[in-house]
């Protein structure tokens, strides 16, 4: 990202089963702050704990003043609308690496197929 040379654009979809298990999240908003154009995070959680929004719940009855942080990012699985919304349409220059346990590697090839993107855009390890 630092090479004003390279003109490379990430859009990252992070999927992850609660909030505590996101690696790195300060770091990647640290990134997606300092490259507003050049990189993009999109979260997604399985589960939003009860205990998160009752903490939200009572903060804000407690501090009205105050705006409660509240999560923004995707709840459930990643979806073909998630892709479509946070990623670039396919193209020719256009590349997808994707990470994950074979049940999301499956469903994730599924959502690419059908949004166009051809295998040679696709990549998982």
């Amino acid at each position: 990202m630092e090479n004003p040379k390279d003109t490379t654009n990430v859009h990252l979809i992070y999927a992850n089963v609660t909030y505590e298990d996101i690696l790195l999240k300060e770091e990647l908003d640290s990134l997606a702050a300092k490259y507003p154009g050049r990189f993009k995070v999109y979260y997604v959680l399985n589960q939003v704990s009860c205990l998160f929004f009752v903490a939200i719940l009572c903060f804000h009855i407690y501090r009205a003043s105050l705006t409660p942080a509240v999560w923004d990012g995707g709840v459930g699985f990643v979806s073909k609308e998630m892709i479509q919304t946070h990623c670039p349409a396919p193209a020719p220059d256009i590349r997808v690496l994707r990470c994950g346990p074979p049940p999301m590697n499956k469903a994730m090839t599924g959502h690419l197929d059908a949004l166009g993107y051809s295998p040679d855009m696709q990549f998982q390890f």
